[in-house]
């Protein structure tokens, strides 16, 4: 009987200690999104916006942002008016993965986004150029962490070529 309680209590708790976040995925390759009729004064969350388009930043990354600014979660099969959740959304475009963590009223409360193949904005790459006389530069990655109420952190990881030669220099943006 003692172990019959305690098995049923135990179940209680598990019960109540069940996940506060929702997950939806969101393929941008297949999913019929315009990224140049998005607006960004009229974005839910142009805080977002605001933040990380004080910097220069590749146009390819300020378009998959306006998506996930503008990323309306109500929408999503997960989303439960009634329940004081957040919902991480996970958006994949090629090889770039977007993370990011909505409340239950569509605010972004954060991003963590990982880009491959980007261009590296101008002021950075000249100044690359400079400080690395005869290399060039193979790829470009880009990190970046957004938190509400934080300013992002973006992080650039440029792979450099030079003949059999190869380096890796990161910058914080």
């Amino acid at each position: 009987m003692k172990t019959f309680v305690l098995g049923i209590i135990f179940l209680g708790f598990t019960n109540l200690m069940c996940a506060q976040n929702d997950v939806a995925v969101l393929d941008m390759n297949t999913n019929m999104y315009s990224y140049d009729d998005i607006n960004n004064e009229l974005a839910l969350n142009h805080e977002y916006i605001n933040s990380i388009s004080e910097i220069s930043i590749s146009k390819k990354i300020l378009k998959l942002q306006n998506v996930i600014a503008n990323y309306d979660i109500k929408t999503s099969k997960v989303y439960r008016s009634k329940s004081n959740t957040t919902y991480t959304v996970k958006f994949t475009e090629g090889e770039n993965r977007l993370n990011a963590i909505y409340d239950r009223n569509g605010l972004l409360l954060s991003s963590q986004e990982h880009y491959q193949s980007i261009k590296l904005p101008y002021e950075l790459s000249s100044n690359l150029i400079k400080e690395n006389p005869g290399w060039c530069i193979s790829q470009v990655f880009c990190n970046i962490q957004y938190n509400k109420d934080v300013n992002a952190e973006i992080i650039y990881k440029v792979v450099l070529d030079n003949g059999k030669k190869k380096k890796t220099v990161k910058i914080n943006a």
